[in-house]
């Protein structure tokens, strides 16, 4: 192995290229945001070597495995609250950014405090994967479902804005965002469309500054698609978790984490109702407990990695896969889907059939996509043995809201009143393997061994 010598753009998409510097600006930023993230993190791990690694950085000898981590697209948030029926409604809908935040924190915001939030729309779509539904103006058909994982910070940077919460600059050229937004939404799209009005501040600080890109404009909310816009769907937000994860936690008897719900509401890096981040964290979680060092593979992104079109029919019989096209990205890194029928063929994405039933809404599409991220584990000669840490947070549950876990609340601060602790008896059983130290897992691992080894370590992750 050796230092990586560049982060490249997600899915190595060619927009950077063409302008002065502004590759070399993308890897100083990815660079420094897993160094923050690794900043962040080290003081839990004071004694031992810190196993979220910076590829750029740091070169660690062993055996390399590389590991897709997958999760579905549909926002299993909603399917928790509102069951599958109405979870395709809402997620067809646009909310506005105060109920995200409400959610969050717990109690509803302010509107005197954050009164732009109450004005800007976002989707409902958490996992990394986001969708708009084009329709019939006078039939309501869907003529087009589109759907994206390009991350916030591509297109920030590509504005030459700095990226929010990283001082670093980009060189950016605003003509080729238009460009890009000229040729993704088939629209008239000026620069003045895609500027904020006014500041947009949350209570995790500021989204949009007025007169900057607006990640919020209309052409990726209300009238198209062109990246994520969800609050939670960032590439800094996939870093972060991956070194959060890396840290081993134990419950209050002392016994080792392991399962992804008990995991994500001890170390809070993350939304425990949804299908993305407990997954994410709990497979790099199991890497670090087999003692390996653990990153992300370059390109650094968030993919779509297939659609599954068994099930699928046509009303002529014939195949469905002229239907479904790749934008931008490629196979197995895909960043803009689009669903969309042939004109020739005569009838629209509602004469499609998911299991027998009409496509009704995108999130039936949604349903059938999978979303991924690559993590890449170094496994030692001699394993890395840190302590697990204790908890930082829990979740409860609330009788009123049986099905959800919410957000994961700190140990300084009260449960809300009507609300129990979940996860209170749950971690690795004495005599388990995964109770056991990673010295224990991976015994006799070396040049001769490290095959077999990394053959379980990839069974413990599928």
């Amino acid at each position: 192995m050796s230092l990586l010598p560049r982060f490249d753009p997600p899915a190595f998409l060619s927009d950077f290229n063409r302008i002065p510097g502004q590759l070399e600006a993308w890897h100083r930023a990815v660079s420094n945001w897993f160094d923050a993230s690794i900043n962040s993190d080290r003081h839990l791990v004071p004694d031992g070597p810190f196993q979220f690694y910076n590829p750029a950085r740091f070169d660690p000898a062993g055996t390399s495995v590389e590991q897709a981590i997958t999760w579905n697209a549909f926002p299993k948030e909603l399917l928790r609250r509102f069951g599958r029926e109405r979870a395709l409604q809402e997620a067809d809908t646009l909310w506005t950014l105060d109920r995200y935040w409400s959610d969050l924190e717990g109690h509803p915001i302010a509107q005197s405090n954050f009164p732009e939030l109450f004005r800007t729309p976002f989707r409902p779509q958490n996992e990394y994967c986001e969708w708009h539904v084009t329709r019939d103006p006078t039939t309501n058909a869907i003529q087009r479902v589109t759907l994206v994982s390009e991350p916030p910070e591509y297109w920030h940077a590509l504005s030459g804005l700095s990226v929010p919460g990283d001082d670093n600059t980009f060189p950016g050229d605003r003509n080729r965002v238009v460009e890009l937004y000229r040729e993704l939404t088939g629209q008239p799209v000026q620069w003045a469309d895609l500027i904020a009005p006014e500041d947009i501040e949350a209570p995790a600080g500021l989204l949009a500054m007025k007169g900057a890109y607006n990640p919020y404009n209309r052409w990726n909310t209300t009238h198209g698609i062109v990246h994520l816009g969800a609050p939670p769907n960032s590439l800094m937000a996939e870093i972060m978790l991956g070194a959060d994860a890396t840290v081993l936690r134990r419950n209050a008897r002392g016994q080792l984490l392991v399962e992804p719900d008990s995991l994500i509401c001890c170390a809070a890096y993350g939304g425990p109702d949804r299908n993305s981040d407990p997954t994410i964290g709990s497979s790099v979680n199991a890497l670090a407990r087999l003692g390996a060092f653990v990153t992300l593979a370059n390109p650094v992104g968030l993919y779509m990695d297939h659609i599954d079109l068994s099930g699928w029919e046509a009303p002529d019989g014939k195949s469905v896969t002229d239907c479904v096209r790749i934008v931008r990205g490629s196979l197995k890194m895909i960043e803009r889907l689009v669903v969309e029928v042939p004109a020739a063929r005569g009838f629209t994405v509602s004469d499609l059939m998911i299991g027998g039933a009409s496509i009704r809404y995108g999130g039936q599409i949604a349903e059938c996509v999978t979303v991924k991220l690559t993590g890449v584990a170094v496994l030692q000669a001699k394993p890395i043995v840190n302590q697990p840490v204790n908890c930082d947070a829990r979740c409860c549950l609330d009788a009123a809201y049986p099905t959800g876990l919410r957000r994961p609340i700190p140990n300084d601060q009260p449960l809300p009143i009507g609300t129990e602790p979940v996860f209170v008896g749950q971690g690795a059983k004495e005599g388990s393997a995964d109770a056991q130290p990673a010295r224990t897992l991976l015994r006799g691992n070396g040049v001769r061994t490290a095959q077999p080894t990394a053959k379980r370590l990839r069974s413990r992750i599928d």
